[in-house]
């Protein structure tokens, strides 16, 4: 057991040696090895924006290939993909990302109440509701914590840099999960997958939003979303199909396996096809040297996201959505109880209609966001969720309108992750806030405090005056909310 857990411990150092690497080692080696060899390098004039040559001793360097490529650990092979597959390559593994993220953290729905019931010290004695609940609160509450800090590892170092660390620690959370003895190792184990799961949605929304130019970025946003929405429907019936074939340790193993088989794609693609960015090419600058004495320090650019209207009403729609979100899911489970008797099986299988309805909407509302305008998107699904809790209240017409409003509540959620996503990087761009990474921070704590206050509020309510109160009192502000979000230009 020694020998493998050296072995192991070995493996990750190489990891992390890998994804910690400068990216320009890459270069320096290249050119050491070939100083005969051409370099493309890219240079832009402070008096016109085109390209121009560099000399050296070895002759013209040509200027077919872009700086911010270089910039991000590419070769010479690196220029033979066209820029649409590697931003393709992109999509793809923040999908990936985002999948495994949503899975690790769903899969354990349908195991954990067996690990909390069991003798101590996996399970807990007494009080095990007050366990549960305090096991899941901790996933939002890492999290929330933790994204400012994953914000500003993307702003100090790159995105993708952020994005792998985030991944690793993902996989040795998941990994903590197979070996852990007692509860408080498990719940430790929680509040690592939160604090990396900020770190995936930071880095990898950051990622497209820079190596995405305006008008595709709300279809690749789409894209990495339904990624996530798979993860989500997938989780809790491959963590329960698993768990009964294969047990809790091989379980985790398993998916700690494909997270790290998912850090190791991303570093080949940071290595081998590296994606370019488009933000400098996008603003209107001319000169490189008041472009580089203009840029934003970390702390001014975060003032000035906390004082723009426009990206504050974005993040209040990820806040109210989720609160709403946060609300109604375990309502759900005690109204289909209580109310219409379903069993349990069935339950999972009506809770599951929202997350197949995100899966679908989520792409299409993100074509829609690069043919219209993306803030009557995001307007759009704070009215199909006030909807959603309208129907939850109507339920008692049949259990047709809560089949309906958990469509509905699918729906809104794909439409305004997609049209939000992208729309916060266009307002970073419009009105020059630095780097995308603060603001996708900022929308991360939104999404995970209101996935802690919108049940606390909302549940508090529904023991007082009944559940559709409960629902209609974090339902009603979204509606409120979609007419100042149609004035965002």
């Amino acid at each position: 057991r020694r020998r493998v857990n050296r072995s192991f411990t070995a493996l990750l150092c190489i990891i992390i040696g890998l994804s910690a690497a400068p990216p320009h080692c890459c270069n320096s080696l290249q050119i050491r090895s070939h100083p005969s060899r051409s370099f493309n390098y890219r240079t832009i004039s402070p008096k016109r924006k085109e390209a121009t040559s560099i000399s050296s001793e070895d002759g013209v360097i040509d200027s077919s290939f872009p700086l911010n490529t270089i910039r991000g650990g590419g070769n010479e092979s690196s220029s033979s993909i066209p820029q649409t597959r590697r931003r393709s390559l992109v999509v793809l593994l923040v999908a990936t990302a985002l999948f495994n993220d949503m899975l690790q953290l769903t899969m354990l729905l349908p195991i954990i109440h067996t690990l909390v019931s069991s003798p101590p010290p996996l399970g807990v004695a007494n009080n095990k509701e007050v366990a549960l609940g305090i096991f899941f609160a901790a996933k939002d509450i890492c999290q929330m914590l933790s994204a400012p800090f994953a914000g500003v590892l993307c702003s100090k170092f790159s995105p993708h840099v952020a994005l792998i660390s985030s991944i690793l620690g993902l996989g040795v959370a998941t990994f903590v999960f197979a070996e852990a003895r007692t509860f408080w190792q498990l719940l430790l184990a929680r509040g690592a997958q939160g604090a990396a799961s900020a770190a995936v949605l930071c880095g990898g929304l950051s990622l497209i939003a820079e190596t995405h130019p305006q008008n595709v970025r709300g279809k690749a946003m789409g894209y990495a979303q339904s990624g996530l929405a798979a993860g989500m429907l997938m989780g809790p019936l491959i963590g329960g199909l698993l768990f009964e074939q294969l047990g809790r340790k091989n379980t985790f193993r398993l998916a700690a396996g494909m997270v790290l088989a998912n850090a190791m794609a991303m570093i080949i693609l940071i290595r081998f096809a590296p994606p370019a960015s488009n933000k400098d090419d996008e603003r209107e600058k001319d000169d490189l040297n008041k472009k580089a004495e203009g840029e934003l320090s970390l702390v001014k650019s975060s003032k000035q996201l906390l004082h723009n209207f426009d990206i504050l009403a974005v993040t209040a729609s990820t806040f109210i959505i989720h609160a709403v979100v946060g609300v109604i899911k375990p309502l759900s489970q005690v109204v289909l109880d209580k109310e219409f008797g379903v069993s349990m099986v069935k339950r999972s299988f009506i809770i599951s209609i929202a997350t197949f309805a995100f899966f679908i909407a989520a792409p299409i509302a993100g074509v829609l966001s690069d043919h219209m305008q993306r803030s009557h998107l995001v307007a759009l699904s704070l009215v199909l969720m006030s909807c959603s809790s309208a129907f939850f209240a109507l339920r008692h017409l049949g259990v047709w309108a809560f089949y309906v409003s958990v469509a509905l509540l699918g729906v809104a959620m794909g439409v305004q992750k997609s049209s939000s996503q992208s729309l916060l990087a266009d307002l970073v761009d419009k009105h020059e806030l630095g780097d995308y990474s603060m603001v996708y921070a900022l929308s991360d704590v939104s999404d995970s405090l209101g996935l802690i206050i919108g049940p606390l509020v909302g549940l508090a309510l529904s023991q007082i005056y009944g559940p559709s109160v409960g629902v209609l009192s974090i339902g009603i502000p979204c509606l409120l909310l979609a007419p100042v979000m149609m004035r965002i230009a």
